[in-house]
């Protein structure tokens, strides 16, 4: 029946620039130049649903199409290799079964679209328009052509397409959120509130002294056994090559370093700089009139900036040597004593005024100053390159059974040990590729050379692993007294602003009892939960603030502060606004939609379950062999 709509308009002419525009469209339609290759393809079945079959080359086209829009997205194109370890052909597979048992479900229930509504969404795709915007038979054709695909098999892809819709849309409709779901999510976030906090500081109470006896400090101990516990320890054996280690066997002659000097003159000898901002004018004269008022304390050359609308960025010329500026720029500029307004003087923009606002003096270094930095960054240069030549060397050594301590003697290796715990630390303690080294291996294993995050190479052996330890007392005597004066203070934080709370809870105001206690404290004007809060308050006070009943309290204690909240206004949202009758519209639509799309998704999957799936797992990695 579709034959003769096909032949429609056979005879149009179509010019080159129609199908050039065709052509990026199509490409983008259908993904990598996949054409020839799907078109070799069998129609085997890569899987089974029920009675109906996923066939080898849809899987493929819809495969492709879907690697295109992923590569789309991140920016460079994707190869078969990487898009399986996304699990991008999953997806489509999955994606396809429950395509396959939604068109099993519909034949059951003897759902289909007649040839009318398949010949009517063909001739509204835009893909396959002319230039007069109608249904163009060539560009159909070029576009079957292209994807493998006869006129047939399209016009059923397509049908079964639309009965799908049918049938969401049966599965789906009448599906309807109550309307107090949209309500409930508006006053949820839409309720605003105020509140008021005074922030107590150490300063705010005294620690008795002196010190508590040992007793209680020995409890304290005691009681924080986790403060004082050295962590499991991998006691590791390594020898490590840096760049450092050779750095003093490099030897640099007179003449490198005056070649380098030379090459960086413009490093070691700089002109004097200034610093300078210009306003243009339309002519002479108003610039004239300008530095007249600037000159007679009536204006200052910001006042002049800001009336004409300029901001800092449209003033500013950056930091500038003589030869950056024309002539008289730059003789004026450049004859200033120090920072001021000068000119007025002709500028590439026009006649203008320069505001000076820096000196950067000019710096000239010669050669014997220059000359003992040159000689350590040439040596360690180069010393960085020889390190990974000592690699090879190393790993054969290993390879042939030497030990870490051979190796230092043979090599210029820097034997060594370290103690490293699941807490990185400095230095070698913190390079990640030692770290993972030594937490893979086993004790007393000799590993193979590695190269270091942090530049060089090391080998290791791990020597033993320590338990858990707590430290003896007296080895932590000074921290547990500081530990103890810190939880001290905390505790009569909490304990003075549990009375300011109570004050505040006999009626008394913010203002009344953060005077009392000679506090400052701060107002937060009303806000809603997904708002910005004072920066200067613990970042999740508003979480705090809107778990608080009207008109309560609550005492924050938080990193060596206390804070002391009181929640002083709740707004709720404005249910008689233009603003809030539009959100309830959006917000209802996108519920129901979300109820909508659950909905079929579960009876999709159900449908798939019932159906049972069958996949020809080696026909599909056969397949997808055959793609770089």
């Amino acid at each position: 029946m579709l034959n003769a709509f096909r032949s429609s308009g056979r005879g149009k002419g179509t010019s080159v620039i129609v199908w050039g525009l065709l052509g990026l469209l199509i490409v983008g339609l259908t993904g990598l130049g996949l054409g020839g290759a799907v078109a070799s393809l069998s129609s085997q079945s890569v899987a089974r649903v029920g009675d109906q079959s996923v066939e080898r080359d849809h899987f493929v086209r819809t495969l492709q199409r879907q690697i295109a829009s992923f590569s789309q997205q991140v920016g460079q194109p994707l190869s078969m290799e990487q898009a399986r370890l996304f699990g991008l052909d999953r997806q489509v597979l999955s994606q396809l079964a429950i395509q396959a048992a939604l068109n099993g479900k519909a034949e059951e229930l003897g759902l289909s679209v007649g040839d009318r509504i398949v010949a009517q969404q063909l001739r509204e795709a835009s893909v396959f328009a002319g230039l007069s915007g109608d249904f163009d038979p060539e560009a159909y054709a070029f576009f079957l052509e292209r994807n493998g695909l006869t006129a047939t098999q399209y016009e059923n892809q397509l049908r079964r397409d639309l009965t799908r819709t049918i049938l969401e849309v049966g599965v789906a409709a009448g599906t309807e959120m109550p309307p107090v779901m949209a309500e409930l999510i508006l006053a949820h976030n839409g309720e605003q509130r105020g509140f008021t906090v005074a922030a107590l500081t150490p300063e705010t109470v005294t620690l008795p002294e002196p010190a508590p006896e040992e007793s209680v400090l020995r409890s304290f101990y005691e009681e924080n056994p986790g403060n004082y516990t050295i962590p499991e320890t991998r006691i590791v054996t390594y020898v490590r090559l840096s760049g450092e280690d050779l750095r003093d066997t490099i030897e640099v002659t007179e003449d490198q370093l005056r070649g380098l000097y030379e090459s960086r003159a413009a490093e070691f000898n700089t002109p004097e700089r200034r610093v300078v901002d210009l306003i243009a004018f339309a002519t002479m004269q108003d610039a004239e009139a300008a530095k007249a008022r600037i000159d007679a304390g009536e204006e200052t050359f910001a006042d002049i900036a800001e009336a004409r609308g300029l901001s800092a960025n449209d003033l500013s010329i950056g930091t500038v040597s003589a030869e950056d500026l024309s002539g008289a720029a730059r003789d004026a500029v450049f004859a200033a004593e120090g920072p001021g307004v000068v000119g007025p003087v002709q500028t590439d923009l026009g006649p203008g005024l320069y505001r000076i606002n820096a000196v950067i003096a000019a710096r000239e270094t010669s050669f014997e100053q220059a000359k003992e930095q040159l000689r350590d960054e040439f040596a360690q240069a180069e010393a960085d390159s020889l390190v990974l030549d000592w690699y090879d060397p190393v790993q054969d050594l290993i390879a042939s059974g030497a030990t870490l301590e051979e190796i230092a003697d043979e090599t210029p290796m820097v034997l060594g040990e370290i103690g490293l715990t699941n807490a990185p630390g400095a230095g070698l303690a913190g390079d990640m590729a030692f770290r993972q080294d030594a937490f893979e291996s086993e004790v007393g294993e000799e590993r193979d050379a590695i190269e270091l995050s942090s530049g060089g190479i090391a080998a290791l052996r791990v020597e033993r692993i320590d338990p858990p330890v707590v430290q003896p007392y007296e080895d932590v005597a000074d921290a547990v007294l500081a530990d103890w004066r810190a939880a001290e203070t905390q505790r009569l934080l909490v304990a003075r602003a549990e009375e300011m709370q109570a004050a505040l809870n006999e009626g008394q105001t913010m203002a009344a009892v953060a005077g009392d206690a000679g506090l400052n404290w701060i107002t937060q004007p009303p806000v809603t939960r997904e708002g910005r809060a004072n920066p200067n308050l613990p970042g999740d006070i508003l979480q705090i603030v809107f778990d608080l009943e009207d008109g309560g309290s609550t005492v924050v204690s938080d990193f060596g502060r206390v804070y002391l909240v009181q929640l002083t206004q709740v707004i709720p949202v404005d249910t008689a606004s233009d603003a809030y009758a539009a959100q309830m519209e959006q917000l209802s639509a996108a519920l129901n939609g979300s109820l909508a799309n659950a909905m079929f998704d579960s009876y999709a999957q159900r449908v798939t379950d019932e159906a049972g799936v069958t996949v020809n797992q080696q026909l599909i990695e056969d397949t997808l062999a055959l793609y770089p």
